[in-house]
């Protein structure tokens, strides 16, 4: 019987808590225990939903009796809570039994709990899940938080062998024969016939869910890793399913299949897209992604006595540079959700909206004392400036500026036709010349440039110590931020905060213009 201990070997001398139900699986678990040299505690759990439950628990106190383990009883009317809290028996009872054992395992000072399900469990879960449809069928992890299953991979005809061969007596229970429980009709209708088939398919199904178990373990793992500005549309299918249910769980909403269905069709779609998922639960899908709820901010600043911090109303209007407009138009070209609109503080004076405190805030047109700092756009605009200067000289028209406490300290553009230099792209002229005057890293500077940044020029970026990148035009070519890929969904010491598409189809109309006029024939040439 190496095969039950081994499992059990690296967990010598450790002190355990083992759920003790007084079937073979158990009773064997524990006997394999003592024989391991593990320190064990057991826990029984008496659900009162059978008249053999009161033997069953005789059974268990005796049995820890004569081995001298020390044991804890819990007890509950399974069926009353069920119905009082509108949940299955099934549901209610596994509740209820991890919750004693969660308790138990504090009060005994030990941070393990061992439960004694099988392979034949495994196989039966796997089945279970697929019949039913679940997204991924994983079946019983070894691991959950505190509880381990030793047994995953032990049948129950080798613990009932290895009882026997101790003269070692369990209880049956006698409801597992009751076919109209799920399990019980898979257990001995379903299973059996496809042993027929294959008389290791309970191990192959254990095997399927290991496998999808690891897959599903590494996609997630992949899926945590996407940045914040990462557009979800543009990953593959299984981890776009994944972010979603991340994203959802993180929220605490609950969802289903056709759900995630919904809701995966959405991010392909350019328009804006409200869900309402159970308890109400807004969900809002946009720009290929869902984003998360803004926190919307108060005014750090002192403002006139007469601008009153509140919440949007109806009729709310805002001045701007190009005249004046509903507050609602604004919100709404800003892209903030529908549901969140109503948290958005503003200061107003009667109906004149004079701030609005988005990211970055929004300032009317004109105000009396307060100067807002310049946006992402307005040095964007510098950096479109010095792009122009690169079309002029017959570069590929790509600009670059460097931002420190509101001063630009650097501004470049393509050299790399003029110089002879492929490497002397827009970004790392102006990382040189930055550098030379600060004297080092640029740890509190913000780089705007055309064009997302290739693999060279984030690697100087990331040794410089740039705090922020902002970007215009993807690079779907050469991106590495995203356009072909994220390289920052790897750690390497330093992560700039990213901002993408700042004034983007301007940045990238100088970018089609530029090859278009290459492509064009030129007034003189004589191939024309």
């Amino acid at each position: 019987m190496k095969d039950l201990l081994h499992p059990l070997k690296s967990h010598a001398d450790r002190h355990v808590l083992l759920a003790l139900s007084g079937g073979s699986d158990s009773v064997g678990l524990l006997r394999a225990c003592l024989e391991a040299g593990i320190r064990v505690a057991a826990a029984h759990f008496n659900h009162q939903l059978r008249e053999a439950a009161w033997e069953d628990e005789h059974f268990v106190r005796d049995l820890c009796l004569q081995l001298k383990v020390p044991l804890e009883v819990g007890t509950a009317n399974i069926r009353n809570i069920s119905q009082k809290k509108r949940q299955s028996i099934e549901e209610t009872a596994r509740q209820l039994r991890y919750s004693f054992l969660t308790r138990t395992a504090k009060k005994h000072s030990t941070d393990l709990i061992f439960t004694a399900h099988t392979l034949n469990d495994q196989a039966e879960t796997v089945l279970w899940q697929l019949v039913r449809g679940t997204a991924k069928a994983t079946g019983i992890p070894a691991w959950h938080g505190k509880v381990y299953r030793p047994w995953l991979g032990i049948s129950k005809n080798q613990i009932q062998q290895f009882l026997l061969d101790r003269n070692q007596p369990w209880r049956e229970d006698e409801s597992n024969q009751d076919l109209t429980y799920t399990r019980n009709r898979l257990r001995h209708e379903v299973l059996p016939w496809l042993q027929e088939l294959n008389p290791q398919a309970d191990a192959a199904l254990a095997r399927f869910a290991t496998y999808s178990r690891e897959d599903h373990d590494l996609l997630t793992e992949m899926a945590e890793q996407l940045t914040p500005y990462s557009r979800w549309d543009r990953e593959p299918a299984a981890i776009q399913r994944r972010l979603i249910a991340l994203k959802l769980q993180k929220r605490g909403i609950e969802f289903d299949h056709d759900h995630l269905v919904q809701i995966q069709a959405a991010l392909q779609s350019h328009v804006v897209q409200h869900f309402t998922l159970p308890a109400g639960k807004q969900v809002t899908v946009q720009q290929g992604k869902i984003p998360d709820p803004q926190v919307y901010r108060k005014p750090d600043f002192q403002f006139p006595a007469n601008w009153k911090l509140r919440h949007r109303q109806e009729g709310d209007r805002i001045r701007l540079a190009g005249g004046t407009r509903k507050l609602s138009d604004v919100l709404t070209d800003r892209k903030i959700p529908r549901g969140e609109r109503d948290h958005v503080w503003l200061l107003a004076e009667e109906g004149q909206v004079q701030w609005v405190g988005l990211n970055p805030p929004i300032w009317a047109a004109s105000f009396p004392g307060q100067t807002p700092p310049p946006s992402d756009a307005f040095w964007m605009k510098q950096a479109i400036q010095e792009a122009h200067k690169a079309s002029q000289q017959n570069e590929v028209p790509i600009g670059a500026v460097i931002v420190h406490q509101n001063e630009v300290i650097a501004a470049a553009h393509n050299q790399c036709e003029a110089l002879h230099d492929l490497t002397r792209h827009a970004e790392l002229e102006a990382i040189r010349e930055a550098s030379t005057k600060q004297g080092g890293h640029l740890t509190d500077c913000t780089l705007y440039v055309t064009l997302e940044p290739c693999p060279m020029c984030l690697g100087a970026i990331l040794e410089s110590r740039i705090a922020k990148v902002v970007f215009g035009a993807s690079n779907p070519k050469m991106g590495a931020l995203g356009g072909v890929m994220d390289l920052l969904r790897s750690h390497w010491g330093h992560t700039p905060e990213v901002v993408t598409g700042v004034l983007e189809k301007e940045c990238a109309r100088l970018l089609k213009d530029y090859f278009s006029g290459l492509r064009s024939p030129q007034k003189g040439d004589p191939h024309v």
